[in-house]
């Protein structure tokens, strides 16, 4: 499933400006400034076996984004939004899926690019579910990479609104190929750990399990993880990572709705731990699928809805 790149999407449908279409049928105009400026937000939201996991969470988190944006003339509210998700659901009849919803500024009226001029513009997919990690990766863990390059300054670009604006991402991942990875941790100028692209990190150290809290996504996923440790009995909070810490931890992982939580084995080819996912891992693992069942973290998908 995770390896199949060249099939990406290729299943998948959209939806925009009204109408539904093949996943390779979207386009965007270059004049929006969705392209032009990454002036957009979006969110991520899965589908396990029917269902929508913390449907709720991530719908208040989009609309916290539009708000935050100023994007008022979008002209879907949520049940709208849901609807669409529901057609485009569907219409590939996935019970395993990957939901992206994205809003962008719009075009302009006039080559002067004023913000306040754009109508807003929504623009949702399914496709099949995949991983920020490869199937093996899942199972034994990946190497990631601590990249040279830092993070956008929270004070330029606010990283709790999901964007496309990640040249940042971008040169840390070139760093990452360059060293035999495909994953590279962002810091902040002050040598903190930050984030990934499309993933928070955690690491255990001395029995705590500790989490950036600056600087990075208020990932859907993190918070679940913060939720169940307490099923555990650890103790996990958001705080300051130095760098140090992480790569001295007993156990880190990543976590994404694009995979939930994944173990890293090493960091910069150095193994953490004994370099094989740990017991908290594993165990908050479990308990998270494990909760993909729990009527109370899911809402149905509404396979009726074809013609929505």
């Amino acid at each position: 499933m995770n390896d199949q790149d060249h099939s990406y999407g290729a299943e998948g449908i959209g939806y925009m400006d009204g109408e539904y279409m093949g996943f390779s049928d979207l386009r965007i105009p270059v004049t929006d400034l969705g392209f032009q400026l990454a002036d957009m937000c979006y969110d991520a939201i899965h589908v396990t076996d029917g269902r929508y996991f913390r449907l709720d969470d991530h719908m208040d988190r989009f609309e916290a984004f539009i708000a935050e944006r100023g994007y008022d003339s979008l002209g879907h509210d949520r049940e709208t939004m849901i609807r669409v998700m529901d057609g485009c659901m569907a219409r590939t009849g996935f019970r395993d899926a990957f939901l992206m919803l994205v809003a962008t500024r719009g075009v302009p009226t006039s080559a002067k690019k004023d913000l306040r001029t754009c109508r807003n513009r929504l623009i949702v997919w399914a496709m099949g579910y995949h991983t920020v990690v490869t199937d093996e990766e899942l199972e034994n863990g990946c190497n990631i990479i601590v990249a040279d390059t830092i993070r956008i300054p929270e004070q330029a670009v606010d990283p709790s609104i999901k964007n496309f604006g990640r040249l940042d991402f971008v040169r840390a991942m070139s760093e990452a190929y360059e060293k035999g990875s495909q994953y590279a941790v962002l810091l902040d100028g002050d040598g903190l750990v930050t984030e990934g692209r499309g993933w928070n990190i955690f690491a255990l150290t001395e029995g705590r399990l500790i989490s950036p809290e600056k600087g990075v996504l208020e990932g859907i996923t993190r918070r679940t993880v913060l939720e169940l440790s307490e099923q555990l009995n650890v103790e996990a909070t958001l705080g300051k990572l130095h760098v140090d810490a992480l790569r001295g931890a007993d156990e880190a992982f990543l976590t994404s709705t694009a995979g939930g939580i994944m173990p890293v084995r090493a960091i910069d080819d150095k193994p953490v731990g004994d370099g094989a996912p740990g017991p908290v891992t594993k165990r908050l693992t479990t308990l998270y699928w494990d909760l993909h069942k729990n009527p109370d973290y899911t809402t149905a998908v509404d396979y009726g809805a074809a013609d929505a």
